[in-house]
């Protein structure tokens, strides 16, 4: 399974680099491959044309063709690690899943997204959901690799 996370703009508190670089390196020597795309977050005033900007960058990097893609957003589907895991062992694809910027996702990209999925109903940081996101994906690789990692 290769698996991308793409987020937008660069962490800003500093425990959420070491966060994510810790968990991207259990996935080296893994069945699974786990990529961290940092995509440049727009700078315009007008958040319809900075929204629109933004998804045609993602649109361009991880095509529809070529990716199964998984947005975040606050109103996706709320899932189980382990419902998790289970759709995203049965992609034929690599995922790349989405983090949106400060001023969230394109309505567009939303609509066309595989899959929208929550990570809670309470409302994060991007750091925070960065951290969590690339956990969770660790998590889902173990639980498709019978680790025992995710204890149920």
């Amino acid at each position: 399974m290769r698996l991308t996370l793409a987020v937008f703009g660069k962490a800003r508190a500093g425990f959420v680099e070491s966060e994510v670089e810790r968990y991207a390196k259990r996935f080296k020597g893994s069945a699974h491959q786990l990529q961290i795309v940092e995509l440049r977050e727009s700078r315009r005033e007008d958040k319809l044309r900075a929204l629109g900007e933004e998804a045609e960058d993602f649109e361009k990097r991880f095509p529809k063709k070529d990716f199964v893609r998984v947005v975040l957003a606050e109103e996706g589907k709320l899932m189980s690690s382990v419902s998790l895991a289970q759709f995203l062992g049965a992609q034929n694809r690599p995922v790349a899943l989405l983090i949106g910027s400060a001023y969230g996702i394109d309505a567009n990209l939303k609509r066309t997204a595989d899959l929208l999925l929550s990570l809670s109903p309470l409302t994060l940081t991007h750091d925070h959901a960065r951290v969590i996101a690339v956990e969770q994906l660790y998590r889902a690789a173990t639980i498709l690799a019978g680790h025992p990692y995710h204890h149920e």
